[in-house]
């Protein structure tokens, strides 16, 4: 089965629980604004930049890295807004910044003269743009729902590695690009209108063979306020 097949197939098994769920008549329209922080994880293959590195000064030297230091949980953020177009099944836009991932290395370059010296070389890469997909709202309780969503993430990926050497060098690599995205919460209505959110959101498949491929997460809390 297909990535698609397997989306298209829980669409209509989201549809149908949510087209049986009685209708709550509790006077708030379908629209929706929401925000929420919370912290983002991002995985990719972070030594990468440092095999291309050692491959590239192979005929000078020999680079080695012998110590490490990962950041791969920053804050995050994303916010979004959306119209319930039936009692349990909405329509979503998100702008979401996943934060960044910062991965630094440290090590000595000796070349074949046996003189040795200290290099050091750092990657960073942030992903932030829009989705758009559809939000299934499931009540448990009269205040209390569950919250699906499936949606297309048009990432901005941006890598930039960073070499210091015997000179400073920087290069920096985007690229534009559409992955699944995939969220689980829950809300709690209060006050009316207000609802406070916990949510779930995973990205896989991110970014391209110049920027690295990646998947991230995010878990972060906010509220939304439904008119």
């Amino acid at each position: 089965m297909t990535r698609q097949q397997a989306v298209h197939g829980i669409l209509i098994f989201l549809a149908s629980c949510a087209f049986n769920q009685p209708a709550r008549a509790d006077g708030i329209g379908g629209l929706y604004l929401g925000g929420s922080a919370g912290i983002a994880k991002i995985a990719t293959d972070n030594s990468a930049f440092q095999t291309l590195l050692q491959t590239q000064v192979e005929g000078l030297g020999v680079l080695e890295f012998t110590s490490a230091s990962l950041h791969d949980r920053k804050t995050a953020w994303w916010a979004n807004a959306g119209y319930m177009v039936w009692p349990y099944v909405g329509v979503d836009l998100s702008y979401l910044h996943m934060g960044e991932l910062y991965n630094q290395v440290n090590g000595t370059f000796t070349s074949h003269d046996g003189t040795p010296s200290s290099v050091g070389a750092a990657t960073r890469l942030s992903s932030k743009g829009p989705a758009l997909g559809l939000l299934f709202q499931l009540p448990l309780t009269e205040n209390l729902d569950v919250n699906l969503r499936v949606a297309d993430y048009y990432a901005r990926t941006t890598l930039t590695n960073i070499l210091n050497g015997t000179s400073y060098l920087t290069m920096v690599q985007s690229a534009n690009r559409s992955s699944f995205l995939a969220g689980f919460g829950v809300s709690y209505v209060f006050a009316g209108h207000w609802s406070a959110r916990l949510d779930y959101l995973r990205i896989e498949d991110a970014g391209d063979s110049t920027t690295g491929k990646y998947t991230a997460a995010i878990l972060t809390a906010g509220a939304s306020y439904n008119f």
